[in-house]
C-alpha cells in the first residue's frame, strides 16, 4: 500500500489487523512466517504470470483471519493449476479456508496400494501387476488368494500366475534391450513397471497416496521460483511418461489374448539361466 490513508475496506482492515499487539515469541514469529509467504506468492504471481497480474481486480489483501490466502493469492494458485503443474482438489479446496505454507505434491502416477484402488485400475495394468516387483509383492502377500484372483481375471486370455517368472528372475537389461528393439509400445514396458513400482525418479510418479485427497506426510517444497521451475519442469517429464505408457496399455489391450503371450515371451527370453 502506497498511500498512508486506506482508499478501499479491504485496506482498512488489513491495516487494523496489523495494529494488533503480538502476545508472545511464537504468535510473532507466527505473523512473519505469515507475511513472508503473503510476500512470496505476491511475487512468484507477478514473475510467473505478469499478464493477469496486471489484469487482475481481485485484492491482494486478505481477510481479517489471516490463515486464509486473499483473492488475489487464489487466483495465483488456480494459475499453477491450470497452467503449470497438478494440485490436488484437496488443495485448491484447502487454499480457500487455510494458508499453504508449502507447495503439496500431489501423487499422478499409477497408483493401485490403497484399499479397492486395484479395482478401478485398467485392465492392461492389472495384468501387469505380476510382472512388477511391487505387484508381484503384494499378489503373494494374499497367496493364494493373489494368484486366485489373477487367474480368474486372465486365464481366459491364455496367461496364468504360474507361467509368470518372479520378477527377480528376470535379466532386466535382457528385458530392455528386448522391448526397446519393437516397433510399437511394448517398448514401453519397463517404463511401465517403472510406473507401477514408483521407481521413476519422478516426485510426482513415485509418491504413495495415503487418502483419496490428500497425503499430510507427502513431499511438499518452498514456495520459490526454484521450486516451481523443478516441479514444472518434472510434471512435462511426468506427462511424457504417462502419455508413453498409456499408448503401452492401449495396445495391450487393443487385442489383449495375442499381446499378453507377447509380453510373456518377452519375459522368458529375458529369464535369468538357471
Amino acid at each position: 500500500m502506497s498511500h498512508l490513508v486506506p482508499i478501499s475496506m479491504a485496506e482498512a482492515i488489513y491495516s487494523l489487523y496489523q495494529c494488533q499487539f503480538t502476545l508472545d515469541a511464537t504468535e510473532s514469529l507466527d505473523y512473519l512466517e505469515t507475511q513472508l509467504n503473503i510476500y512470496s506468492l505476491l511475487a512468484l504471481y507477478q514473475h510467473y504470470f505478469p499478464t493477469e497480474w496486471a489484469a487482475s481486480q481481485a485484492t491482494i489483501y486478505p481477510p481479517t483471519d489471516v490463515d486464509c490466502h486473499s483473492p488475489r493469492e487464489i487466483e495465483f494458485i488456480v494459475l499453477i493449476y491450470t497452467h503449470l503443474f497438478p494440485l490436488s482438489h484437496w488443495t485448491i479446496e484447502t487454499a480457500y479456508e487455510q494458508r499453504l505454507h508449502s507447495i503439496p505434491i500431489t501423487t499422478m502416477g499409477i497408483d493401485w496400494t490403497m484399499d479397492g484402488e486395484i479395482e478401478h485400475l485398467k485392465d492392461g495394468w492389472q495384468l501387469l501387476l505380476p510382472f512388477s516387483n511391487d505387484g508381484r509383492r503384494w499378489l503373494d502377500d494374499i497367496n493364494p488368494e493373489g494368484s486366485e484372483w489373477f487367474d480368474s481375471e486372465f486365464a481366459i486370455y491364455g496367461i496364468t500366475y504360474s507361467d509368470i517368472d518372479h520378477p527377480d528372475e528376470i535379466d532386466q537389461k535382457q528385458l530392455k534391450r528386448q522391448c526397446y528393439q519393437s516397433h510399437n509400445p511394448l517398448k514401453f514396458l519397463p517404463l511401465a513397471l517403472r510406473l507401477l513400482d514408483h521407481e521413476t525418479k519422478n516426485v510426482w510418479l513415485d509418491e504413495y497416496a495415503n487418502d483419496y485427497y490428500y497425503q499430510p506426510d507427502s513431499t511438499s517444497l518452498p514456495w520459490s521460483k526454484a521450486s516451481i521451475n523443478f516441479l514444472t519442469r518434472k510434471w512435462q517429464q511426468a506427462s511424457r511418461m504417462l502419455n508413453c505408457a498409456t499408448d503401452l496399455i492401449d495396445w495391450l489391450e487393443a487385442d489383449l489374448k495375442p499381446h499378453a503371450q507377447i509380453i510373456l515371451k518377452l519375459w522368458k527370453q529375458a529369464s535369468k539361466p538357471h
